[in-house]
């Protein structure tokens, strides 16, 4: 990239709340990490064409909860019915109360949204970049 003196942004999923939900997911991670009472869950939602199950999403939100230090197991489930866009929920559940976040897209622009913001962020700018540079989450939370 540098030689050819451009810039890219490459994401896996450029809607801005679901990288904003994948940090805030490394957090969660890292503050629960020592918390024994508390087991992690992610349910995910999508239409019944989706082929993935669970949603390369989910996975990352895994991934992202994993970077924070939190090395008990994490249960992953999916469910595809309908034309949901897609709903992603991370779960911390102990013996007196259970933590959630959760991400719902309800239209698909959502994605040409956060596209479009990279496209703009990136002008200018040589090199590798994702939508954790985008968004100002490089820097850990």
């Amino acid at each position: 990239m540098a030689r050819a003196a451009v810039g890219a942004v490459v994401a896996p999923n450029f809607s801005l709340g679901a990288n904003v939900m994948e940090a805030l997911s490394e957090s969660a991670g890292r503050m629960l990490a020592g918390a024994e009472a508390y087991g992690a869950f992610i349910h995910e939602a999508h239409h019944s064409a989706k082929k993935d199950a669970p949603s390369g999403t989910a996975l990352g939100l895994r991934r992202a909860v994993e970077r924070g230090g939190y090395v008990r197991p994490i249960d992953v489930s999916s469910t595809r019915a309908g034309f949901i866009p897609g709903t992603h929920t991370l779960g911390f559940d102990g013996h007196a109360e259970t933590l959630e976040l959760v991400h719902t897209v309800r239209d698909r622009a959502s994605f040409a949204h956060g596209a479009l913001a990279a496209a703009c962020w990136v002008m200018g700018r040589v090199g590798w970049f994702t939508m954790r540079d985008v968004l100002g989450l490089a820097l850990r939370i």
